[in-house]
């Protein structure tokens, strides 16, 4: 009698298709190869798992096939759920759509490996790479929302914009009582400026104490006329609510410093932005052009504009302003005018306003030479309310936007006192 042979023992899991595993051996390559530490080990998390899958499937051991495909479908699915995520998060349409560009063909693609490996391993199998991908995708941009909340609520350093109409509040009164008192100069206290004085503060500026700063004014020492002829202003966080804190300070030359004091130590200090800044300098660029019939000018249409004199040619290259006569214009906060000889020229610029939101008036004079080239230019500046002049101090270098080698200014703020 004789025994049947048994037949062949069939898995019940056929395993993963070849295919599913090569993108991921291809799109892994090339990070390994250029990325830096970091892209190279989330590389091979996606490579070796590929491997693997491909040298299992190969030996017949399906299950081991199968839990790699779980893995290298879990990295299809990753990028689209996250650029999902951050679109989403960020309510914006037209990110959506931007971020939709990468998102659908990368999405089809792990949808339809994920629907092969589904019929041929199980849906257990699929919803589990699906899962691998969701999971982290969640903690991430719940990471993400919570930090962008704790953006909003952990304590910052006070804003030092929030002090500075107070002080160019402050240096005009000041500069007003020493021009009506020529023989006092400046004021001995912020008192003398406020209620009780010219009334020209308000109570709580001269008490020391407004928003959220505390200011310390210090007047300078007589001169032989018994004049006040200088002054020092410093401020800081009245009550600090963060490790890191803000400290101002200025003087009678009306320029503003602000500081972030850290534990590590102090950051650089930076001027307040109260000046002209690029605007001026942009406006000497313009009418410093000797010749500028050669230039073209674009305004709303293909064809340029004809420019036939040096006035025209200003009047069109300066973008924004705004003119009042033909050598006068405003611009961003200020009243520029201008004059020009053949190889000389001349700008002045004054607040539209004094003391309100700009302080510093400024004058430049330049002259061109050879190749009209620029050979010389200084820029003058004063606090007081009238036109610079040439006997006024240097203005600041990124006060007019120019570089060192022009004629202007160089200081830094040092604590309580200007760098020497």
């Amino acid at each position: 009698m004789s025994v049947p042979e048994p037949a062949p023992r069939t898995s019940a899991n056929p395993g993963p298709p070849y295919w599913i595993f090569v993108p991921a051996l291809l799109i892994s390559a090339f990070p390994l190869w250029a990325s830096a530490p970091g892209g190279r080990l989330l590389a091979l998390s996606a490579l070796l798992p590929a491997l693997c899958g491909i040298v299992l499937r190969a030996r017949r051991q399906m299950a081991g096939a199968s839990i790699c495909a779980v893995i290298v479908l879990a990295w299809y699915w990753l990028p689209p759920l996250l650029l999902f995520f951050v679109a989403s998060m960020r309510g914006h349409a037209i990110l959506v759509v931007y971020f939709g560009l990468f998102i659908i063909p990368v999405g089809i693609f792990a949808l339809v490996a994920t629907i092969s490996f589904a019929k041929r391993v199980g849906v257990g199998w699929a919803a589990g790479a699906v899962m691998a991908a969701f999971i982290p995708c969640l903690i991430l941009a719940g990471a993400a929302e919570r930090a962008e909340r704790l953006k909003y609520t952990t304590p910052q350093p006070a804003d030092p914009m929030s002090l500075t109409t107070d002080l160019l509040a402050l240096h005009r009164c000041n500069q007003d009582f020493s021009r009506a008192h020529p023989d006092k100069g400046y004021a001995e206290s912020l008192e003398q400026l406020g209620p009780q004085g010219t009334q020209c503060l308000s109570a709580s500026l001269t008490g020391g104490v407004d928003n959220k700063f505390t200011v310390r004014y210090v007047p300078g020492a007589r001169s032989a006329s018994g004049a006040i002829e200088t002054y020092s202003l410093s401020a800081w966080e009245t009550a600090p609510k963060a490790t890191n804190w803000t400290t101002i300070y200025s003087n009678e030359s009306g320029l503003i410093w602000y500081r972030l004091e850290t534990p590590a130590g102090p950051m650089k200090a930076q001027l307040e932005q109260v000046y002209p800044g690029s605007d001026f300098a942009a406006v000497l660029r313009c009418v410093q052009e000797r010749d500028p019939t050669h230039v073209r000018i674009y305004r709303g249409g293909n064809d340029p504009v004809k420019i036939t004199t040096r006035d025209e040619y200003i009047r069109n290259c300066i973008y924004g302003a705004v003119f009042s006569s033909a050598d006068t214009f405003s611009l961003d906060g200020y009243e520029y005018r201008y004059r020009f000889s053949d190889y000389q020229f001349e700008v002045s610029a004054r607040p539209a306003t004094y003391g309100e939101t700009r302080l510093r008036s400024f004058l430049a004079i330049g002259r061109l030479g050879e190749n009209d080239r620029l050979a010389t230019l200084s820029v003058y500046a004063t606090p007081q309310n009238r036109a610079a002049r040439p006997q006024d101090p240097l203005a600041m270098a990124e006060e007019v936007g120019l570089p060192l080698s022009t004629g202007v200014a160089r200081e830094e703020y040092c604590g309580n006192q200007l760098c020497p």
